[in-house]
């Protein structure tokens, strides 16, 4: 039993814990969120479309028709700016996603504000995932692509 003199101590304790598991439940599909995104380019004239994962790795790179209009020095040129324009469209993205995280910390203490057994929560954070590295196509629950639009088909 709690004592009367403890009992207001006792609700924000609670309380904290609460807001703690909720703000690590939040920061769990924050993450999930983040892994998932993707972002693509599409450069010469809709001839190269590159894709890029939340890390800013490219998963995919398409080719489309008409490619061989171009020198393989323009085409290698293409495909890294396609690439570097897709990784900057997914730093904007999960900037954009992430943002809310700045507000959400703020209404915590901080690890060294908080008791032993409150700290020991921070074991339940998740590990940070890679993202993967398969083209979106080849994801559960994503539509397919259009077959022979990439270099390996041909």
């Amino acid at each position: 039993m709690i004592r009367p003199e403890n009992q207001r101590a006792a609700g924000e304790a609670a309380d904290l814990i609460d807001a703690v598991a909720g703000a690590l439940g939040k920061l769990t599909g924050m993450r999930s969120a983040r892994d998932a995104l993707t972002a693509s380019a599409t450069v010469e004239h809709g001839r190269i479309t590159v894709v890029v994962n939340a890390s800013g790795s490219i998963v995919e790179t398409l080719y489309a028709d008409g490619i061989d209009e171009l020198s393989y020095g323009q085409i290698a040129r293409a495909t890294v700016q396609a690439a570097q324009e897709a990784a900057a469209e997914v730093e904007r993205k999960k900037k954009a996603l992430l943002g809310p995280l700045g507000t959400l910390r703020l209404g915590l203490p901080s690890a060294q504000e908080l008791p032993d057994e409150l700290a020991a929560l921070r074991s339940q954070l998740p590990e940070p995932m890679r993202a993967p590295l398969t083209p979106p196509a080849d994801r559960a629950g994503s539509k397919p692509r259009r077959a022979g639009n990439r270099i390996l088909d041909r």
